[in-house]
């Protein structure tokens, strides 16, 4: 595996990211071509890149699949500070750049969204036609129902602490999420998901509980879809054996859409 620091400037902010490209031998058709790609989109704040080569990298790689993971605007090293609108609208920042990359297949895009980052995933898979794939891991199925949680103020806590998430200073935080999440809420866009598509979530989800998962998959226009619920995961899928067993899946299930659509 070969790790490249693969910053990306949007406007004025850098999003600070690395990308995980497998070694040649690791291709699946055996040769030196271009590696097909998962863009992961964290959630709020989610896994720093570093973080993330433990986390799904090095597998990833090991299957011939390319991986780049990046903090959003306002995040950790990232400059700038996050709004739900940048978060989203970047996404289509960072495609831009990765289909250009020496060793990414243009045609073989797919998008790996955890959480809120889920939401984001699938909002920005509705509308670009690059994206060839997309999986789900614990996605925000309703985004503006998130504020009218009595833990809404204590995820503010949680994201803000120690610095590592920046947000717009003298805002409403509050006030400004809803205003800005109406506009990207995946309830209102799963039905123009035409992409092979994965949604994998926890029987015990403490956040969001676990119906929203299944509402949000009926609504996905996909022919080729596919729902795994874990009978005693959390949000997090903080017990190891499950984020295995979660991983391992969307592994398989990337290389099978990848695999077909190369042939």
């Amino acid at each position: 595996m070969q790790k490249e620091e693969l910053d990306i400037i949007v406007r004025e902010e850098k999003l600070h990211g690395i990308l995980y490209i497998p070694e040649n031998n690791n291709h699946p058709n055996g040769s030196n071509l271009l590696f097909p790609l998962i863009i992961h989109i964290n959630g709020m704040p989610g896994t720093s890149p570093e973080d993330d080569e433990d986390r799904f990298a090095k597998k990833f790689t090991e299957h011939g699949i390319a991986y780049y993971c990046y903090d959003h605007q306002g995040v950790r090293q990232s400059s700038g500070v996050f709004t739900y609108f940048s978060a989203q609208a970047n996404i289509e920042y960072v495609v831009d750049y990765l289909v250009h990359h020496r060793f990414i297949d243009p045609l073989q895009i797919g998008l790996l969204g955890e959480s809120f980052g889920g939401a984001m995933a699938l909002c920005h898979a509705a509308r670009d036609y690059r994206i060839s794939v997309l999986a789900l891991r614990s996605p925000v199925s309703d985004t503006e129902i998130v504020t009218t949680y009595s833990f809404f103020d204590d995820l503010l806590k949680i994201w803000t602490r120690n610095k590592q998430m920046r947000f717009p200073p003298d805002k409403n935080m509050k006030n400004l999420y809803i205003s800005q999440t109406h506009h990207y809420n995946p309830k209102n866009m799963a039905d123009s998901i035409n992409q092979p598509v994965k949604i994998i979530a926890g029987k015990r989800d403490e956040l969001l509980g676990d119906k929203g998962f299944e509402d949000l998959f009926k609504k996905l226009n996909s022919t080729q879809k596919e729902f795994e619920i874990f009978p005693k995961a959390n949000h997090n899928f903080t017990n190891p054996k499950d984020f295995e067993k979660m991983r391992d899946s969307f592994i398989e299930f990337f290389s099978k859409q990848f695999n077909g659509n190369s042939e």
